[in-house]
């Protein structure tokens, strides 16, 4: 006993991240781009603001560590050395350069005025000696522990240096005698400006965000109506109903196109439905006379007793109608397998000067019955076809000069290549088509003369074949004529390329 296959269920986290809503994905992206733009721009502007800030606070504490550094540089040797090192008893002089140069050590006017609530917020500087003992601080409150700068011993003297330290921020260098400028400040207004920056920035870029959602959800609405318009009119597209059309005036461009293709297909199949149901009536209304002339003389063949004439009479009349109702059977199964292109008939190359050859020695004798000659001009033409198709054409067209053709008249048939078309011509000398009859001539159960068709059996599909079969062949079929004038009837057909082989054509797409 075989063993049942068991089938492993599908994962569904795919599912899970794959929304079907096509206005739901076009929300999502539309939301991922938004924020991607949105954080990307407030990162950049709270940086840059943050940098700059920072940046102004730097200029300010290089600037007051520079004049301290040149005010240093300024004293005397003697002076800097004891304000320095504070060793041993100093002299009287020396003492008063100290306390002169003390009283014009203060935090230089480099700072941006701004409230200072309290002590701690002013700015302040402080000296250190080569050795790291504190030479001079202008002031305690507030600052905490201020401990001595580390500075790299290769950059000495060659730049400021900057460190943040609580809520402080610090600049120092390298002064004379290797001593350290410290000169610093209070920031926490300005990180509370920069925070504040953030927040802004934050709910600036939330507002954005929820506006283009809800914009980005009204425009895709806007556009999905549309959609959900052309959706309407072909789910209401019906054999009962195939007049509906999209209206595209006022679409966007790209659903537009979309909304015409869909427009010009319900226009063929509203064309071929309307086909159809005129070549069933027609084709009812064709059965239909045979039929009654059958049950007609049915009745009255029964009705009472009668001779074995008239039983042979009416037999040959139902006889006749029978007849009549298969040939039109016939030529309507024939149109119907015209009609398919899913027929799977072979095409191959078909020499059609032998083609049209043959057919003319089978209507030959029907042609010399009536009197009728045929001044024939073949020149040597290949197409891609079905054989038994392209037959029936050529026979139907010579058998329509036969029909309608006087006697003792002459008809033309010619066979030439033009470009990469093979045109093969009919004419004949008979009365010709009246102008308002010739549009409708390639109509299903058409008659010019309704009469004389009848009586002659004729069901008024030979035209309406041999233009299926032509079309299906990529071709064309037209008509010429004026009443009581000649009439031409002309086949064009795409001419066989020389590098085609025959087994590898396919039937009409």
């Amino acid at each position: 006993m075989p063993q049942r296959r068991l089938e492993t269920p599908r994962s569904g986290v795919a599912d899970f991240f794959r929304v079907r809503s096509l206005r739901w994905r076009i929300q999502l992206w539309h939301a991922a781009v938004l924020a991607t733009v949105i954080l990307t721009f407030g990162s950049v502007l709270y940086l840059l603001h943050r940098s700059n800030r920072f940046h102004e606070i730097d200029n300010e504490l290089s600037s007051a560590v520079e004049v301290l550094t040149g005010q240093l540089r300024a004293a005397p040797p003697r002076t800097l050395l004891a304000f320095l090192n504070e060793t041993g008893e100093l002299d009287v002089e020396i003492q008063q350069h100290i306390a002169q140069l003390n009283a014009e050590m203060r935090v230089p006017s480099t700072f941006a005025p701004r409230q200072i609530a309290h002590g701690y917020e002013a700015p302040y500087f402080g000296i250190w000696q080569a050795r790291g003992r504190l030479a001079t601080i202008s002031t305690q409150e507030g600052l905490g522990e201020l401990t001595l700068p580390s500075i790299r011993r290769q950059d000495a003297g060659k730049r400021i240096a900057y460190r943040n330290r609580g809520l402080f921020r610090e600049a120092y260098a390298v002064g004379p005698e290797d001593c350290i400028v410290l000169v610093g400040r209070y920031i926490g207004p300005d990180l509370r400006d920069i925070q504040n920056i953030l927040w802004l920035i934050c709910g600036t870029g939330a507002i954005v965000f929820a506006v283009g959602l809800i914009g980005g959800w009204i425009v895709t609405g806007y556009s999905l109506r549309q959609l959900l318009e052309i959706r309407r009119v072909a789910a209401d597209i019906s054999e009962r109903n195939l007049a509906d059309r999209i209206e595209t005036e006022r679409m966007d461009l790209e659903l537009a196109d979309l909304a015409n293709i869909l427009n010009d297909a319900f226009a063929r199949l509203d064309a071929a439905f309307q086909r159809q149901k005129q070549f069933t009536a027609d084709a009812s209304h064709e059965l239909r006379t045979p039929l009654a002339v059958m049950q007609m003389h049915q009745q009255l063949s029964l009705a009472k007793e009668r001779s074995p004439q008239e039983y042979r009479d009416a037999f040959e009349t139902c006889q006749r109608a029978t007849l009549q109702m298969r040939q039109l059977i016939e030529s309507m199964l024939t149109l119907a397998r015209a009609d398919d292109d899913s027929s799977g008939e072979r095409h191959e190359r078909i020499d059609l000067k032998v083609l049209v050859e043959d057919c003319l020695a089978q209507t030959g004798p029907l042609l010399a019955a009536r009197g009728i000659a045929i001044e024939s001009q073949l020149s040597a033409a290949q197409v891609i076809g079905n054989a038994s198709q392209l037959d029936q054409v050529v026979t139907n067209l010579l058998t329509n000069v036969s029909a309608h053709c006087p006697p003792q008249t002459t008809a033309t048939l010619t066979l030439e290549t033009q470009g990469d078309q093979v045109v093969l011509t009919v004419a004949d000398n008979g009365p010709g088509i009246p102008a308002e009859a010739l549009p409708a001539i390639f109509d299903r159960f058409y008659r010019v003369d309704q009469q004389r068709a009848r009586s002659a059996g004729s069901a008024g599909l030979g035209l309406s074949i041999c233009r299926t079969i032509i079309e299906s062949h990529h071709g064309t079929l037209t008509a010429e004529s004026e009443s009581g004038c000649d009439s031409t009837f002309r086949v064009t057909l795409p001419s066989a390329a020389e590098t085609s082989q025959p087994g590898d054509i396919p039937g009409p797409a």
